[in-house]
């Protein structure tokens, strides 16, 4: 490789390498680290055929990047940033050491003239297209502003020595001819981004919060509560190595939003500040009067929301405003008036200090103090003082759930409008990179359009209910209008027998009410096969709900009883139907909990509002209501019909998916993570049997691997066996969820080595072929259909299926939008193979995912 000259990037580089073997073979797995995903495209068995569906035309919001790097290599450099404190970075450090750097590489003799040629992660990595010798760096001890605490700082730089060569060139191209998982070239990658990174990241005016920036002032969407959400650019490159398509790099561009904190003074005006809006709006609705102090519950709803966000404090005084910035720990019990502080050996209330120190009365001698600093020093301050700051919520603060519920249905914005808003974005970054020397200075330039691609639409399935013998009970789904469908005059395939239910009305029905209710779920169960016993076989309880302390304190009570008054007449309760007043969190929970859990229950939850849609019990709502009672008394509703189900279906095959979830960041310490795996157990792969397990966590990062998997599966094959009368699944096919790229090769190794023993210890022998796919779902690739086959809102139509143009280059990847979006713009969903003994075709893994989306039993829609 020259290196007198510019080497560029591009498709022209990649040559299909004939001496890549197939997918490893099984013989293979006894060695985990040749554990690698099978090779399709180099096989023949991906793309799909281009007469499996019919074409349509996408646009995607991925825009091909065109590299001519100088000697086709990036130096990566080490670098100590000494600010004047001795505490552990944080992410907040990010600013400063950025203009510590962006001031070094002003006085710097060494790169003088070489300031677009640096950049740099905001740490500890510098990446530049020149070459330096150690010896050329001195220490520099530098005055930089701090943005956050609004004062000067000596900050010294040194120890600037290179670490890496980097061969992007080299290594991008040869990833996108051969490359596989877990070769993905992460430093060329990481380097570009932080190269594309840099002009935001050093200009006041964005905000840089992990890869999406936010132009500050910019637009905000107002959440209440105190909190909006900034609304701003996600950007990450991906490698992808299409020659077809000439592209190598793509940078996926999507619209971000951040949920903040509002900037306002925390007690304000009438109704203005910042606790009022947090303590009397949303379903709280309470009256705030900051003159009478805080109750002891407001004070604890106000610790929970202000905790580690930084507060200004601006004390006026006879000699001037004296300003500082604190993150707040806590709010007090005691009010300032009643709070004590040692000055000088004396016991003093804060009020009486601040009177006699800085001669000012406070407003609100009633308000409790803020606990602000550190927690080795008791530093109180008067709420009346100060302001919230504008500031993103860190990740670990949860949005109220009113706020959550805002943010989704603002945030929620129709694909045109949504490709309008990329474009923007874009366009505001350097005129889409045109005008950044970082990049020009690195010779990375970026298309401005977004990639265009042909896709597929998959034909639908059509559904089977139950043959009533008069040859209506198959619905064929409208091609031009996938993604739902109408039951008619059709009832589910199996219906279930409910005998004997109850009724806990916590709603205040009146007598007619309740009757109708009863009779409603009678008459509309009959049309759709479920036999409901009459009036007199339900049992009716009446709870209040007003005081919700109470009502939490006495459901178990309630349904204990329910399943006494059946066991003491001698009859099984079959399920127990629950009406709200409103919605309930926390009482939901407990219900699940209880019935599902500690008394074998089976319980649907339903809200008064719901079924009194337009001030009549509506039938639709009784209807998908029943829909849920059915499945969860072991009915089917519907299943594929015969004449298009797909053909591994025909054989016995094991349909599996499994998840892990994990608690919420400030929970880790104390909350476990909960894996699942279900497994279907009969040829309609509508029935599944579970296993759920509760594994520990790691308190950085996430386990995503399911630990106990080997006895998991062979409890399901088990299940299998007894279900389907000694009969062993001929194949198993993995639907694995929650998995990112980095963690790809692990939980493959580990999981289907798992799966595999089981298999064995159960039989000698026996080895199913088994096919492993990983679904992911938090991705920020998007279609934009650009000819006729749309919903009206504009959203791609279900059945959507992409496997060349954006994919991986050589391992078995599609992504499939199964279902009708709504409200926003459709996401779909990314499938990838990391094993595949069955050797399947690109056309049968996307008819099987999408035909199994039908299955959903709860609704009449693909989900």
């Amino acid at each position: 490789m020259a290196t007198d000259q510019e080497l560029s990037l591009s498709s022209s580089d990649l040559s299909t390498d004939s001496s890549l073997s197939p997918a490893c073979s099984m013989s293979k797995l006894s060695m985990v680290e040749e554990l690698y995903p099978p090779q399709p495209r180099v096989t023949g068995l991906f793309p799909g055929n281009s007469t499996t569906g019919r074409p349509c035309k996408l646009e995607t919001n991925h825009f091909s990047l065109a590299l001519k790097i100088p000697e086709g290599k990036i130096y990566m450099y080490d670098v100590t940033v000494e600010p004047p404190w001795k505490r552990p970075y944080r992410r907040s450090d990010k600013k400063l050491y950025h203009d510590a750097i962006k001031m070094w590489k002003e006085v710097c003799p060494a790169i003088k003239g070489e300031k677009n040629c640096w950049v740099f992660d905001g740490y500890k990595q510098l990446f530049s297209t020149r070459q330096h010798a150690e010896n050329e760096f001195k220490k520099k001890t530098l005055v930089v502003w701090s943005r956050e605490d609004e004062r000067e700082v000596e900050v010294a730089i040194k120890d600037v020595q290179k670490v890496a060569d980097i061969m992007v060139t080299r290594d991008i191209v040869e990833w996108a001819a051969k490359g596989r998982s877990g070769g993905i070239p992460q430093d060329a990658i990481q380097a570009l981004d932080i190269v594309l990174k840099q002009a935001v990241n050093t200009d006041l005016s964005w905000e840089s919060i992990g890869r999406s920036y936010f132009p500050s002032p910019g637009h905000t969407l107002d959440l209440g509560l105190g909190k909006e959400a900034w609304c701003g650019i996600f950007s990450s490159i991906r490698p992808c190595g299409w020659k077809d398509h000439g592209v190598l790099l793509t940078l996926n561009i999507d619209t971000a939003h951040k949920p903040a904190t509002k900037q306002m003074h925390l007690t304000g005006g009438v109704g203005e500040g910042y606790l009022q809006q947090v303590l009397g709006g949303g379903k709280r609705g309470g009256t705030v009067d900051l003159g009478r102090g805080l109750t002891e519950e407001q004070r604890r709803v106000v610790t929970k929301d202000m905790e580690g966000l930084k507060i200004k404090y601006e004390l006026p005084t006879p000699d001037g405003v004296r300003k500082r910035q604190y993150r707040v720990l806590e709010v007090r019990r005691k009010p300032a008036k009643e709070e004590m502080i040692n000055v000088e050996g004396q016991n003093i209330s804060v009020v009486k200090y601040f009177t006699k120190q800085y001669g000012v009365s406070l407003k609100y001698p009633n308000l409790p103090c803020l606990w602000v600093g550190s927690r080795d020093r008791c530093t109180f301050i008067p709420i009346e003082f100060c302001t919230m700051m504008s500031q993103p919520l860190p990740r670990r603060k949860k949005l109220p759930d009113e706020a959550i519920a805002t943010m989704i249905r603002q945030t929620a914005v129709k694909p045109l409008d949504r490709q309008k808003k990329i474009m923007e974005g874009l366009q505001r970054n350097n005129d889409k990179y045109k005008n950044d020397p970082y990049a020009k200075e690195f010779g990375i330039s970026l298309s401005g359009t977004m990639t265009k691609l042909t896709g597929r639409i998959l034909d639908p399935p059509s559904i089977e209910y139950r043959d009533n013998g008069k040859d209506k009970n198959i619905v064929n789904i409208n091609k031009t209008n996938p993604g739902k469908w109408f039951q008619d005059k059709n009832t589910y395939l199996n219906g279930a027998d409910v005998s004997n239910w109850a009724v806990l009305d916590m709603a205040q029905l009146n007598d007619g009410q309740y009757k109708e209710v009863v009779q409603g779920f009678l008459t509309v169960g009959k049309e759709n096969g479920i036999k409901f016993g009459g009036v007199d076989k339900v049992m009716k309880v009446r709870v209040s709900m007003k005081d919700m302390d109470e009502a939490l304190a006495t459901i178990e009570d309630h349904l204990v009883r329910i399943g006494h008054h059946f066991q003491a007449a001698g009859s099984k309760l079959d399920f127990v139907l629950i009406i709200f007043a409103f919605k309930a969190g926390s009482l939901y929970d407990k219900i699940k909990h209880l019935g599902d859990m500690k008394l074998n229950i089976s319980t649907q939850c339903c809200l008064k509002a719901n079924l009194y849609k337009g001030g009549n019990l509506s039938k639709q709502v009784v209807a998908n209501v029943c829909m849920k009672i059915n499945s969860k008394l072991g009915g089917i509703n519907h299943v594929l019909s015969k004449g298009c189900r797909p053909n591994i279906l025909k054989r016995p095959v094991m349909i599996m998916g499994a998840d892990v979830s994990h608690p919420a960041p400030e929970c880790r310490s104390f909350k476990p993570s909960i894996a699942a795996v279900v497994a279907s157990v009969e040829p309609k792969a509508v029935n599944y049997e579970v296993q759920v397990r509760i594994q520990d966590m790691g308190l950085e990062s996430n386990e995503e691997v399911i630990k106990d998997m080997k006895e998991v599966t062979r409890n399901l094959l088990l299940k299998f066996f007894e279900k389907n009368n000694g009969r062993k699944p001929e194949k198993i096919v993995m639907f694995r969820d929650g998995c990112s790229e980095g963690q790809f090769l692990t939980v493959l190794a580990k999981e289907l080595m798992a799966m595999r023993e089981a298999c064995m210890e159960l039989e000698e022998g026996y080895q199913p072929p088994i096919t492993y796919l990983v679904v992911q779902k938090r991705h920020h690739t998007r279609f934009f259909p650009s000819d006729t086959n749309k919903y009206r809102n504009g959203n791609a139509l279900a059945g959507t299926v992409v496997d060349q143009g954006i994919n991986h280059p050589t391992e078995g990847d599609f992504y499939l939008l199964s279902h009708e979006g709504i409200q926003g713009t459709s996401r779909p969903c990314h499938y990838q193979v990391l094993w595949d003994d069955n050797n399947m075709t690109a056309d049968e893994l996307e008819v099987l995912a999408y035909y199994l989306c039908h299955l959903y039993s709860r609704c009449s829609r693909s989900v």
